[in-house]
């Protein structure tokens, strides 16, 4: 009550809103305000809950005046009708990911319909099973077992798969960088994180220039919580890049290169190549050129690489990196590195933290392997163009001759379509960042173009839940068709038996007939007699039943018994039992000799009926 109550006075206090449609944007609003408003709504939120409409066509009980609805609201509306189409569009490409790349999260080790003896399971075996395990409560509801990391509540809701990389090791070394959120996701073992799965490193080494200020930096809360302090060995480092001692025992190489300096950034990324191709325990080595976009000098790590044979390498192109203020989700593009000269339109700049995400993330995958990369975000011009449908059709930019002018940003649009897409299905960051680097917009344009066949392509999609019902309900279908062929079966036997009975007791009645018709001699036994008419008596039996059990028979004996109800209340009925009547007519004579003067008619019928 109080929660209704300080609901309702919070509604009062707003003085012009109506109780069942918002508040409508007043039309004295700034532009500025208006701006910010629309930009605050094309923000792609980076949970499972899908954008709504920034518009004020929010229409209740009530109808809208003409004039709060303006023609610009409802162009504002269909636009953001269509960027929703667009998005579902994208959601249908990540199905058909799903579908080609997916996997189902339940094991296939417990897949077996039969147990150990080969008898099959029942249905009785599946609902003991549940509720042992207390997943099945009163009414058929859950109980109250603990959660498994498996369940369905748990688990996310898309079973997309990407490939991981199996030879990660045990040991991962980090040169140039401490930062806090990359030690985080090597840990693996924080609250609130997607968990990497190929991430099981015991041991994580950084060599860094000054020990004391790399430890204030890196050990915090988290790491405290996390269980990073037992993993994580700061050491002082020899030089710019580890020696090929400090190389010894480590599988997994992280680099850090502040790429200011084009040519030092050639130099170094030399020098790396030289030392990877000398450790024989090194797999995978992930370099971020940070300040610039140039991949000069990753031709020499590539060449000694042997195209991923020695080990696999990863470059990873960030431009400056920024410390953001808030947390958001954000657009960001990643994909092939290109050179500068080709990369004026982006802007080399990047947050931090998606920086270190990105690049944790990249070393678990496959498909960033032996591949040169570029990560940055969009502009804010970029940014407020993605909030528009692609400029084709009614949303066509015509110039003036009223040609459709080519939409520029239409690539950018469908990427971040993808992105929303994932992100509103529940794709983790790692796969997230598989879907853009393995297929890319590439991907996505080839099924746009050519679109697979929805009815082969998704007549197959079925979640575990669905594929355990079916399951069930086939056990359940073999019981009830097992359960109605025994009752088929008794009931045969059934009938076989009363139909033997009845021609049992025409035999009988029939012996008993001829007997005293004369038609038997004397010395044929009643048993003998049987045994010579069986056949007979028993089409008879067989006759008899059908017609007892008929519609019309039993049609029959209803009416007879509707015809019964009120006989008991009278003294003589058609149909009346001879001897009944003949002991009752008596009566009514003796009554009417004693009583005739005294009684009438009714008492005299009364006494009767009592007498009886």
């Amino acid at each position: 009550m109080k929660l209704l109550r300080s609901t309702f006075l919070a509604f009062c206090m707003v003085s012009s809103a109506s109780g069942f449609a918002p508040l409508i944007s007043s039309k004295s609003s700034s532009i500025n305000d208006i701006k910010r408003h629309q930009q605050s709504t094309i923000t792609i939120s980076t949970g499972n809950i899908a954008p709504i409409s920034s518009t004020s066509l929010f229409v209740g009980i009530h109808e809208q005046p003409a004039s709060s609805v303006s023609e610009d609201d409802i162009r504002k509306e269909t636009m953001f009708i269509q960027v929703r189409k667009e998005v579902g569009t994208a959601k249908e490409y990540l199905n058909w990911l799903v579908e080609e790349c997916g996997t189902s999260t339940d094991s296939d080790d417990d897949d077996d319909s039969t147990t150990k003896e080969g008898e099959g399971i029942t249905f009785a075996d599946v609902i003991a099973d549940k509720a042992a395990a207390g997943e099945v409560e009163l009414f058929g509801g859950g109980g109250d077992a603990p959660s498994s990391p498996s369940s369905s509540s748990e688990r996310k809701e898309t079973t997309y798969v990407p490939a991981l990389r199996s030879d990660l090791g045990d040991t991962v070394l980090l040169t140039g960088t401490v930062d806090a959120t990359l030690l985080n996701i090597l840990n693996n073992n924080f609250f609130g994180q997607d968990s990497v799965p190929n991430f099981e490193f015991a041991s994580i080494r950084a060599l860094v220039d000054d020990v004391p200020a790399a430890k204030k930096k890196a050990i915090s809360r988290e790491a405290r919580y996390g269980g990073l302090l037992d993993k994580l060995v700061i050491e002082p480092s020899s030089g710019d890049l580890p020696s090929g001692e400090e190389l010894a025992g480590v599988s997994s190489w992280i680099v850090q290169l502040d790429g200011a300096t084009a040519d030092n950034t050639a130099t170094t990324l030399s020098k790396i190549a030289e030392l990877a191709e000398g450790s024989a325990e090194l797999n995978n080595l992930i370099v971020m050129v940070s300040g610039t976009t140039s991949t000069e000098g990753w031709d020499a790590v590539e060449a000694a690489s042997a195209d991923g044979d020695a080990f696999k390498c990863t470059l990873l192109s960030v431009g400056e990196l920024y410390d953001a203020t808030e947390e958001k989700g954000g657009f960001y593009h990643i994909g092939p590195a290109v050179g500068e000269e080709e990369n004026a339109s982006m802007p080399p700049r990047l947050s931090r933290k998606k920086a270190y995400q990105l690049l944790a993330h990249a070393l678990a995958l496959d498909s960033t392997a032996n591949r040169a990369l570029a990560a940055c975000e969009y502009s804010a011009t970029v940014v407020e163009a993605i909030g528009a449908p692609y400029a084709e059709g009614e949303f066509a930019v015509r110039d003036d001759d009223g040609n459709e002018v080519v939409d520029e940003f239409r690539d950018i649009k469908m990427e971040s379509r993808v992105i929303q897409a994932m992100r509103e299905t529940g794709f983790t960051q790692v796969m997230e960042l598989d879907v853009l680097v393995d297929k890319g917009l590439a991907g996505y344009k080839e099924y746009i173009a050519n679109p697979p066949n929805k009815e082969n392509a998704f007549a197959a999609r079925r979640s575990a839940r669905d594929e355990e019902d079916e399951k069930i309900m086939a056990i359940l279908d073999a019981e009830i068709a097992a359960s109605d062929a025994r009752k088929k079966d008794e009931a045969e036997k059934q009938k076989t038996i009363e139909i033997e009975g009845i021609a049992k007791e025409w035999a009988i009645k029939e012996y008993s007939l001829r007997m005293i018709g004369g038609d038997l001699d004397d010395s044929i036994g009643e048993e003998d007699f049987m045994a010579s008419i069986w056949d007979e008596a028993l089409a008879e039996g067989e006759r008899t039943y059908e017609r007892i059990n008929s519609e019309e028979y039993i049609k029959e004996q209803e009416r007879v018994e509707k015809s019964k109800v009120n006989l008991e209340n009278k003294l003589f009925w058609d149909g009346m039992p001879p001897v009944l009547r003949k002991k009752r007519e008596k009566m009514v004579e003796k009554v009417k000799r004693q009583y005739m003067d005294l009684l009438s008619e009714e008492d005299l019928e009364r006494i009767i009926l009592n007498d009886d």
